[in-house]
Protein backbone atom coordinates (compact mmCIF):
# COMPACT_ATOMS: atom_id res chain seq x y z
CA UNK A 1 0.00 0.00 0.00
CA UNK A 2 2.92 2.53 0.91
CA UNK A 3 4.44 1.31 -2.11
CA UNK A 4 1.63 2.06 -4.07
CA UNK A 5 1.07 5.80 -2.61
CA UNK A 6 4.97 6.50 -3.54
CA UNK A 7 4.36 5.63 -7.04
CA UNK A 8 1.19 8.09 -6.66
CA UNK A 9 2.91 10.77 -5.63
CA UNK A 10 5.72 10.33 -8.20
CA UNK A 11 3.56 10.32 -10.85
CA UNK A 12 1.76 13.21 -9.83
CA UNK A 13 4.99 15.26 -9.96
CA UNK A 14 5.62 13.38 -13.02
CA UNK A 15 2.70 14.84 -14.69
CA UNK A 16 2.39 18.29 -13.12
CA UNK A 17 6.06 19.09 -14.49
CA UNK A 18 4.89 17.90 -18.04
CA UNK A 19 2.10 19.99 -18.04
CA UNK A 20 4.18 23.21 -16.60
CA UNK A 21 6.23 22.59 -19.60
CA UNK A 22 3.64 22.63 -21.75
CA UNK A 23 2.25 26.02 -20.25
CA UNK A 24 5.78 27.56 -20.40
CA UNK A 25 6.30 26.17 -23.92
CA UNK A 26 3.22 27.47 -25.49
CA UNK A 27 2.42 30.62 -23.25
CA UNK A 28 5.80 32.07 -23.08
CA UNK A 29 8.05 31.68 -25.89
CA UNK A 30 8.69 34.73 -26.71
CA UNK A 31 10.06 38.12 -25.11
CA UNK A 32 8.04 40.48 -23.66
CA UNK A 33 9.05 44.00 -22.79
CA UNK A 34 7.36 44.77 -19.44
CA UNK A 35 8.94 48.01 -18.98
CA UNK A 36 6.47 49.15 -21.80
CA UNK A 37 3.74 47.41 -20.97
CA UNK A 38 1.76 50.33 -19.33
CA UNK A 39 1.71 51.76 -23.04
CA UNK A 40 -0.23 49.39 -24.65
CA UNK A 41 -0.34 47.02 -27.75
CA UNK A 42 -0.99 50.55 -30.05
CA UNK A 43 1.77 53.00 -28.59
CA UNK A 44 5.27 52.31 -29.24
CA UNK A 45 8.06 53.93 -27.27
CA UNK A 46 10.88 54.98 -29.76
CA UNK A 47 14.46 56.47 -28.75
CA UNK A 48 16.07 58.91 -31.32
CA UNK A 49 18.74 58.89 -32.52
CA UNK A 50 21.36 61.32 -34.59
CA UNK A 51 23.41 59.79 -37.07
CA UNK A 52 23.33 56.77 -35.16
CA UNK A 53 24.11 58.20 -31.99
CA UNK A 54 21.50 58.20 -29.00
CA UNK A 55 20.18 61.29 -28.31
CA UNK A 56 17.12 60.28 -26.51
CA UNK A 57 17.46 57.50 -23.42
CA UNK A 58 15.09 55.60 -20.47
CA UNK A 59 16.43 56.87 -17.28
CA UNK A 60 20.44 57.37 -17.71
CA UNK A 61 20.67 54.08 -19.87
CA UNK A 62 23.24 55.16 -22.72
CA UNK A 63 24.55 57.98 -20.92
CA UNK A 64 28.08 57.32 -21.71
CA UNK A 65 26.99 57.38 -25.57
CA UNK A 66 25.02 60.10 -25.33
CA UNK A 67 27.35 62.59 -23.65
CA UNK A 68 29.98 61.40 -25.83
CA UNK A 69 28.06 62.47 -28.81
CA UNK A 70 27.58 66.14 -27.41
CA UNK A 71 31.39 66.23 -27.42
CA UNK A 72 31.55 65.05 -31.27
CA UNK A 73 28.67 67.51 -32.13
CA UNK A 74 30.49 70.44 -29.81
CA UNK A 75 27.59 72.75 -30.79
CA UNK A 76 26.91 76.00 -28.51
CA UNK A 77 24.34 75.39 -26.32
CA UNK A 78 22.52 72.20 -24.68
CA UNK A 79 19.23 71.69 -23.96
CA UNK A 80 17.89 69.05 -22.00
CA UNK A 81 14.34 67.35 -21.99
CA UNK A 82 13.41 65.35 -18.93
CA UNK A 83 9.77 63.79 -19.00
CA UNK A 84 7.93 60.51 -19.03
CA UNK A 85 6.79 57.95 -21.57
CA UNK A 86 4.86 60.74 -23.34
CA UNK A 87 8.58 62.23 -24.22
CA UNK A 88 9.67 58.87 -25.71
CA UNK A 89 6.24 56.99 -27.20
CA UNK A 90 4.61 57.43 -30.51
CA UNK A 91 0.76 56.44 -30.76
CA UNK A 92 -0.27 55.21 -33.56
CA UNK A 93 3.47 54.71 -35.00
CA UNK A 94 4.30 54.71 -38.45
CA UNK A 95 8.03 53.82 -39.94
CA UNK A 96 9.25 57.36 -40.30
CA UNK A 97 7.81 58.31 -37.26
CA UNK A 98 9.78 60.93 -34.90
CA UNK A 99 9.40 62.14 -31.42
CA UNK A 100 9.48 65.77 -30.34
CA UNK A 101 12.66 65.49 -28.81
CA UNK A 102 13.96 64.12 -32.65
CA UNK A 103 11.75 67.20 -34.36
CA UNK A 104 13.74 69.62 -32.14
CA UNK A 105 16.97 68.29 -32.28
CA UNK A 106 16.99 67.98 -36.08
CA UNK A 107 16.05 71.65 -36.70
CA UNK A 108 18.23 73.26 -33.74
CA UNK A 109 21.16 71.58 -34.57
CA UNK A 110 21.25 73.98 -37.58
CA UNK A 111 21.28 77.13 -34.64
CA UNK A 112 23.94 75.68 -32.65
CA UNK A 113 21.90 74.10 -30.06
CA UNK A 114 22.01 70.34 -29.25
CA UNK A 115 19.01 68.54 -27.98
CA UNK A 116 18.51 65.47 -25.57
CA UNK A 117 16.16 63.97 -23.73
CA UNK A 118 16.15 61.74 -20.94
CA UNK A 119 12.78 60.15 -19.61
CA UNK A 120 11.44 57.34 -17.21
CA UNK A 121 7.83 55.81 -17.47
CA UNK A 122 5.70 56.78 -14.75
CA UNK A 123 8.56 59.59 -13.57
CA UNK A 124 8.23 60.72 -10.52
CA UNK A 125 9.83 64.72 -9.51
CA UNK A 126 12.79 62.60 -7.63
CA UNK A 127 13.29 61.07 -11.27
CA UNK A 128 13.13 64.44 -12.45
CA UNK A 129 15.42 65.86 -9.84
CA UNK A 130 18.25 62.71 -9.96
CA UNK A 131 18.56 62.99 -13.73
CA UNK A 132 18.41 66.92 -13.62
CA UNK A 133 21.51 67.00 -11.26
CA UNK A 134 23.17 64.09 -13.40
CA UNK A 135 22.85 65.96 -16.40
CA UNK A 136 23.71 69.55 -15.00
CA UNK A 137 26.98 67.74 -13.49
CA UNK A 138 27.82 65.55 -16.78
CA UNK A 139 26.73 68.27 -19.94
CA UNK A 140 25.75 71.57 -18.11
CA UNK A 141 22.62 72.24 -20.04
CA UNK A 142 21.80 75.72 -20.71
CA UNK A 143 17.87 74.89 -20.90
CA UNK A 144 15.64 72.52 -19.43
CA UNK A 145 12.43 71.48 -19.89
CA UNK A 146 10.55 69.94 -16.90
CA UNK A 147 6.72 68.48 -17.99
CA UNK A 148 4.65 68.33 -14.54
CA UNK A 149 2.11 65.45 -15.04
CA UNK A 150 0.07 65.56 -11.93
CA UNK A 151 -0.65 61.24 -12.75
CA UNK A 152 2.91 61.15 -11.76
CA UNK A 153 3.22 62.75 -8.32
CA UNK A 154 1.34 59.11 -7.13
CA UNK A 155 4.06 57.72 -7.60
CA UNK A 156 7.03 57.17 -4.31
CA UNK A 157 11.15 57.27 -5.16
CA UNK A 158 12.75 56.51 -8.02
CA UNK A 159 12.41 53.81 -10.66
CA UNK A 160 16.21 52.72 -9.68
CA UNK A 161 16.17 49.83 -12.60
CA UNK A 162 16.57 52.57 -15.33
CA UNK A 163 19.73 53.74 -13.15
CA UNK A 164 21.51 50.51 -12.78
CA UNK A 165 24.71 51.19 -14.74
CA UNK A 166 25.10 54.76 -12.75
CA UNK A 167 24.25 52.92 -9.33
CA UNK A 168 27.74 54.14 -7.74
CA UNK A 169 26.75 57.54 -8.51
CA UNK A 170 25.38 59.84 -5.61
CA UNK A 171 23.62 63.40 -5.19
CA UNK A 172 25.84 65.68 -3.54
CA UNK A 173 23.13 68.06 -1.74
CA UNK A 174 21.96 67.41 1.50
CA UNK A 175 18.49 67.08 2.39
CA UNK A 176 15.19 64.67 2.97
CA UNK A 177 14.87 63.89 -0.88
CA UNK A 178 18.10 63.77 -1.90
CA UNK A 179 19.14 61.53 1.02
CA UNK A 180 15.71 59.33 -0.12
CA UNK A 181 17.02 59.14 -3.16
CA UNK A 182 21.11 58.04 -2.61
CA UNK A 183 19.63 55.29 0.24
CA UNK A 184 17.82 53.94 -3.16
CA UNK A 185 20.98 54.20 -5.31
CA UNK A 186 22.99 52.66 -2.24
CA UNK A 187 20.59 49.61 -2.60
CA UNK A 188 21.39 49.06 -6.52
CA UNK A 189 23.84 46.65 -7.58
CA UNK A 190 22.36 43.79 -5.24
CA UNK A 191 22.01 41.12 -7.95
CA UNK A 192 20.97 37.07 -7.31
CA UNK A 193 24.03 36.26 -7.06
CA UNK A 194 24.73 39.17 -4.16
CA UNK A 195 22.06 37.94 -2.42
CA UNK A 196 23.90 34.67 -1.70
CA UNK A 197 27.30 36.83 -0.53
CA UNK A 198 26.71 35.22 2.94
CA UNK A 199 26.99 31.86 1.07
CA UNK A 200 30.24 33.17 -1.01
CA UNK A 201 32.30 29.89 -2.10
CA UNK A 202 30.14 27.45 -0.19
CA UNK A 203 28.62 24.42 -1.32
CA UNK A 204 25.53 25.75 -1.92
CA UNK A 205 26.57 28.65 -3.93
CA UNK A 206 28.90 26.52 -6.10
CA UNK A 207 26.38 23.55 -6.73
CA UNK A 208 23.22 26.53 -7.62
CA UNK A 209 25.40 28.61 -9.82
CA UNK A 210 26.39 25.25 -11.64
CA UNK A 211 22.72 24.35 -11.81
CA UNK A 212 21.73 28.01 -13.16
CA UNK A 213 24.28 27.71 -16.24
CA UNK A 214 23.37 23.88 -16.57
CA UNK A 215 20.13 24.88 -17.29
CA UNK A 216 20.75 28.06 -18.85
CA UNK A 217 22.34 26.35 -21.58
CA UNK A 218 20.28 23.10 -21.99
CA UNK A 219 17.07 23.87 -20.74
CA UNK A 220 15.58 26.57 -22.84
CA UNK A 221 11.98 27.26 -20.47
CA UNK A 222 14.98 28.29 -17.85
CA UNK A 223 15.06 31.48 -19.94
CA UNK A 224 11.59 32.60 -19.48
CA UNK A 225 11.82 32.97 -15.72
CA UNK A 226 11.49 37.17 -16.60
CA UNK A 227 8.98 36.21 -18.60
CA UNK A 228 6.67 33.91 -15.77
CA UNK A 229 7.19 36.73 -13.36
CA UNK A 230 6.50 39.46 -15.16
CA UNK A 231 3.34 37.73 -16.55
CA UNK A 232 2.03 36.80 -13.17
CA UNK A 233 2.44 40.21 -12.14
CA UNK A 234 0.36 41.60 -14.43
CA UNK A 235 -2.51 39.18 -14.39
CA UNK A 236 -2.25 40.38 -10.81
CA UNK A 237 -2.42 43.90 -12.22
CA UNK A 238 -5.64 42.81 -14.51
CA UNK A 239 -7.38 41.04 -12.14
CA UNK A 240 -7.62 43.99 -9.49
CA UNK A 241 -8.52 46.39 -12.79
CA UNK A 242 -11.64 43.92 -13.40
CA UNK A 243 -12.60 43.16 -9.95
CA UNK A 244 -12.58 46.95 -9.06
CA UNK A 245 -13.92 47.91 -12.40
CA UNK A 246 -10.19 50.55 -12.88
CA UNK A 247 -9.73 51.55 -16.49
CA UNK A 248 -8.51 54.56 -18.01
CA UNK A 249 -10.91 57.05 -17.04
CA UNK A 250 -11.13 55.94 -13.49
CA UNK A 251 -10.53 59.49 -11.75
CA UNK A 252 -6.97 59.30 -9.76
CA UNK A 253 -7.08 60.93 -5.95
CA UNK A 254 -4.13 63.16 -4.71
CA UNK A 255 -2.18 60.62 -2.39
CA UNK A 256 -1.50 63.88 0.08
CA UNK A 257 2.20 62.40 1.75
CA UNK A 258 3.12 61.39 -1.80
CA UNK A 259 2.24 64.69 -3.40
CA UNK A 260 4.26 66.45 -1.08
CA UNK A 261 7.63 64.73 -1.54
CA UNK A 262 7.30 65.31 -5.37
CA UNK A 263 6.07 69.21 -4.81
CA UNK A 264 9.30 69.95 -2.89
CA UNK A 265 11.88 67.94 -4.96
CA UNK A 266 10.03 70.12 -8.20
CA UNK A 267 11.47 73.04 -5.56
CA UNK A 268 14.86 71.86 -5.79
CA UNK A 269 15.01 71.74 -9.03
CA UNK A 270 13.65 75.10 -9.84
CA UNK A 271 16.20 76.35 -6.55
CA UNK A 272 19.32 74.42 -8.09
CA UNK A 273 18.62 75.91 -11.64
CA UNK A 274 18.42 79.30 -10.23
CA UNK A 275 21.45 79.48 -8.43
CA UNK A 276 22.90 78.09 -11.40
CA UNK A 277 21.48 80.44 -14.15
CA UNK A 278 19.97 77.05 -16.02
CA UNK A 279 17.03 78.37 -17.84
CA UNK A 280 13.75 76.40 -17.13
CA UNK A 281 10.47 76.01 -19.17
CA UNK A 282 8.17 74.35 -17.14
CA UNK A 283 5.37 73.12 -18.76
CA UNK A 284 1.90 71.78 -18.03
CA UNK A 285 1.58 68.58 -20.54
CA UNK A 286 -0.93 67.84 -23.49
CA UNK A 287 -3.69 66.09 -21.91
CA UNK A 288 -7.06 64.69 -24.25
CA UNK A 289 -10.28 66.37 -23.79
CA UNK A 290 -13.01 64.92 -25.54
CA UNK A 291 -13.46 62.34 -22.56
CA UNK A 292 -13.66 63.43 -18.95
CA UNK A 293 -10.59 64.19 -17.66
CA UNK A 294 -9.27 61.05 -15.07
CA UNK A 295 -8.70 63.57 -12.25
CA UNK A 296 -10.88 64.90 -9.76
CA UNK A 297 -10.98 68.69 -11.28
CA UNK A 298 -10.66 70.95 -7.89
CA UNK A 299 -7.33 68.93 -7.27
CA UNK A 300 -6.43 69.50 -11.09
CA UNK A 301 -7.12 73.37 -11.58
CA UNK A 302 -5.18 73.48 -7.34
CA UNK A 303 -2.48 71.37 -8.93
CA UNK A 304 -1.97 74.14 -12.04
CA UNK A 305 -2.25 76.98 -10.27
CA UNK A 306 0.18 75.78 -7.77
CA UNK A 307 2.68 74.46 -10.25
CA UNK A 308 2.45 78.25 -12.06
CA UNK A 309 3.25 79.45 -8.54
CA UNK A 310 6.49 77.46 -7.80
CA UNK A 311 7.59 78.47 -11.15
CA UNK A 312 7.05 81.83 -11.41
CA UNK A 313 9.00 81.73 -7.52
CA UNK A 314 11.71 81.08 -9.55
CA UNK A 315 11.80 82.86 -12.44
CA UNK A 316 11.23 79.76 -14.39
CA UNK A 317 9.01 79.47 -17.96
CA UNK A 318 5.54 78.32 -17.55
CA UNK A 319 3.25 76.71 -20.40
CA UNK A 320 -0.08 75.28 -19.82
CA UNK A 321 -0.14 72.82 -22.93
CA UNK A 322 -2.64 70.60 -21.70
CA UNK A 323 -4.81 71.84 -25.01
CA UNK A 324 -2.15 71.97 -27.28
CA UNK A 325 -2.54 68.91 -29.56
CA UNK A 326 -5.71 68.19 -30.97
CA UNK A 327 -8.46 65.41 -29.73
CA UNK A 328 -8.04 63.72 -33.35
CA UNK A 329 -3.95 62.84 -32.85
CA UNK A 330 -4.61 60.84 -29.94
CA UNK A 331 -5.46 57.46 -29.64
CA UNK A 332 -6.55 53.73 -27.99
CA UNK A 333 -4.24 51.29 -25.75
CA UNK A 334 -4.65 47.63 -24.86
CA UNK A 335 -6.94 46.81 -22.12
CA UNK A 336 -5.78 46.84 -18.44
CA UNK A 337 -8.28 43.85 -17.83
CA UNK A 338 -9.13 41.39 -18.56
CA UNK A 339 -12.29 41.87 -20.49
CA UNK A 340 -11.10 42.70 -23.89
CA UNK A 341 -12.05 46.04 -24.00
CA UNK A 342 -10.13 48.99 -26.26
CA UNK A 343 -9.13 51.56 -23.56
CA UNK A 344 -8.42 55.07 -24.02
CA UNK A 345 -4.99 56.67 -23.71
CA UNK A 346 -5.06 59.81 -22.37
CA UNK A 347 -0.85 60.01 -22.14
CA UNK A 348 0.34 59.14 -25.65
CA UNK A 349 -0.26 60.90 -28.78
CA UNK A 350 0.12 60.80 -32.50
CA UNK A 351 3.69 62.12 -34.78
CA UNK A 352 1.54 64.79 -35.59
CA UNK A 353 0.83 65.92 -31.70
CA UNK A 354 4.70 65.48 -31.87
CA UNK A 355 5.09 67.81 -34.28
CA UNK A 356 3.00 70.26 -32.76
CA UNK A 357 4.98 70.04 -29.73
CA UNK A 358 8.14 70.69 -31.35
CA UNK A 359 6.59 73.95 -32.87
CA UNK A 360 5.05 75.16 -29.77
CA UNK A 361 8.39 74.54 -28.06
CA UNK A 362 11.13 76.00 -30.16
CA UNK A 363 10.00 79.50 -30.09
CA UNK A 364 10.20 79.19 -26.09
CA UNK A 365 13.79 77.89 -26.31
CA UNK A 366 15.09 80.09 -28.61
CA UNK A 367 13.32 83.13 -26.54
CA UNK A 368 15.45 81.77 -23.48
CA UNK A 369 18.69 81.52 -25.86
CA UNK A 370 17.74 84.88 -27.17
CA UNK A 371 18.21 83.55 -30.98
CA UNK A 372 16.05 84.12 -34.10
CA UNK A 373 12.59 81.84 -33.12
CA UNK A 374 11.99 80.66 -37.30
CA UNK A 375 10.99 77.64 -36.94
CA UNK A 376 13.56 76.34 -39.80
CA UNK A 377 11.07 74.03 -41.52
CA UNK A 378 9.13 72.17 -39.25
CA UNK A 379 6.13 71.96 -40.99
CA UNK A 380 3.22 70.02 -39.89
Amino acid sequence: MKELSKHKILIELILAFVFSFIIIITCFHSTTNFENMALGIYTRAHFSETNNVPIQTMGLRDNDKIIAGCKTRNLKDIVLIIGNSQTHSINQYKKGDETFTKILADSLNKKSIDVISSSVPNATMEDFYLLYKYWKENLNPKVVLLPIFLDDTREDGIQDVFYKNVSSYRMKEENPITKKINDQLNKLGQTESSDLAALHQTFQEKTENKLDVFLDKHFSPWHYRPEIRGSFFNNLYKLRNTVFGIDAKTKRGIIKNVYDENMTAFHYILEDAQRSNIKIIVYIPPLRNDYEIPYYKDEYINFKKQVEAISKNYDAEYLNLENAVPNKYWGTKGTRTFKGLVDIDFMHFQYPGHIIMANTLQPEIEKLLNIDNQLNGIEK
